[in-house]
């Protein structure tokens, strides 16, 4: 047996036999049914499959790649923003994570061994390409990334500047080849427009500077306002989440909401001055609206009773935290929900007051593409309009 099997079996056996003597004297010490909850009945099935595969597999295993697959799928089986990084790439994603959107504006997610496309920038280099939110990963260059981890993924988007990128995406279930270059692009700021008459107030993301800047949009076009005000969330994925409480205290007072673990809360946020702005009030989202644009969304319709127009959200605000392994990797985990006034986490998608979706469709809007059709709905809500089709859920 080699040196290094003979050091991998004497760490596991240090690491797992603590854990499964204490399982086994609780056991002891009380009835237990096989359906019971406990840590030695997965330990016991984990250590069978590894063994059932180190001795039977066609080809003998890398053990260190099979205990990584190991990890990323007990992440998986928890939620797209947990993730297992080995020691050798910690420093490397600590850095990538804070350049991939910055140069891509994409936003990325694997669940189930699917990297998917959330939410793309549309002024940014994957934008300008055609990337579409919901677009299916399916290679990286000439990699599949069916066996490529998320933060491998992340570490090619924040390549080198001026890196041109090729990748092949499932759309519809069609192929479909994109090829753009990895260039940091301007992050646009909140900024008003007027479509048909409803001023709409985009807000791309969330920063500490972005409270005061949609404050100057507000104070700065009170006349355009007094009809109402339409927010555009379409594909708003980053950002701070607590960044996102700033903005809602323009127009919200009392409580907005806490950031809650175990149901316990860890911080409070509420509006102690008065509202730079009030009136009626419609929120524009999608599929791809997520985290911090989910939270204004939700203070904002708790609190304002503003209406939600568009399809449902991603469904997560969350806090990530972290843990180093004694291997010198790091599990990032979810730590904590964000939550609205009502306390309850933000943990599921919020459902829009007007639902629009396929089925909601009249034959003369078959060919509108989704995002601008959301848009007139929210308009014609905003203004007071008929409500043509579209699903109002309950």
């Amino acid at each position: 047996m080699s040196r290094s099997r003979i050091i991998f079996f004497i760490v596991s056996f240090t690491l797992t036999f603590p854990m499964l003597a204490g399982t086994l004297l609780r056991a002891a010490g009380r009835e237990q049914s096989p359906e019971d909850d406990s840590l030695y009945k997965y330990l016991s099935v984990f250590t069978e499959v590894l063994g059932l595969v180190r001795q039977s597999y066609v080809d003998p295993p890398k053990m260190d790649e099979l205990m990584s697959g190991a990890l990323d799928g007990t992440t998986d089986a928890l939620d797209p923003f947990s993730i297992y990084v080995p020691a050798s790439e910690v420093d490397r994603y600590l850095a990538a994570r804070q350049t991939a959107w910055r140069q891509s504006g994409l936003t990325l997610l694997k669940e189930h061994g699917i990297a998917y496309v959330v939410a793309v920038e549309k002024d940014s280099p994957a934008g300008k390409a055609g990337v579409k939110p919901g677009d299916i990963v399916a290679k990286v260059g000439d990699r599949t990334t069916r066996t490529m981890p998320l933060w491998e993924i992340q570490e090619i988007l924040a390549g080198k500047p001026g890196t041109k990128l090729d990748a092949e995406m499932i759309r519809l279930g069609e192929p479909v080849t994109v090829s753009f270059t990895l260039e940091p692009f301007p992050v646009p700021s909140p900024a008003l427009a007027e479509v048909e008459a409803a001023p709409v107030l985009r807000i791309p993301t969330f920063d500490a500077e972005t409270a005061a800047k949609v404050k100057a949009i507000l104070d700065g076009n009170a006349a355009k306002l007094r009809g109402g005000l339409l927010i555009d969330l379409r594909g708003v994925s980053s950002g701070d989440p607590e960044a996102s409480y700033a903005v809602a205290r323009l127009f919200a007072t009392g409580d907005l909401g806490t950031l809650t673990r175990r149901s316990e809360p860890l911080l409070t946020f509420a509006g102690t001055e008065a509202p730079a702005w009030q009136g009626k009030m419609v929120v524009l989202v999608d599929r791809g609206t997520l985290g911090a644009a989910e939270i204004l969304a939700t203070v904002l319709r708790q609190k304002v009773k503003a209406e939600l127009v568009g399809e449902r959200t991603f469904g997560y605000a969350g806090r990530q935290g972290s843990a180093d392994l004694s291997t010198g990797g790091r599990l990032l985990f979810t730590e904590a929900f964000y939550t609205g006034p009502d306390k309850q986490p933000l943990n599921q998608q919020l459902t829009p007051d007007l639902l629009v979706d396929e089925r909601s469709r009249t034959f003369l809007e078959k060919d509108v593409p989704m995002t601008d059709l959301i848009l007139q709905r929210g308009v014609k809500r905003l203004l007071g309009g008929e409500e043509d089709s579209a699903q109002k859920v309950a």
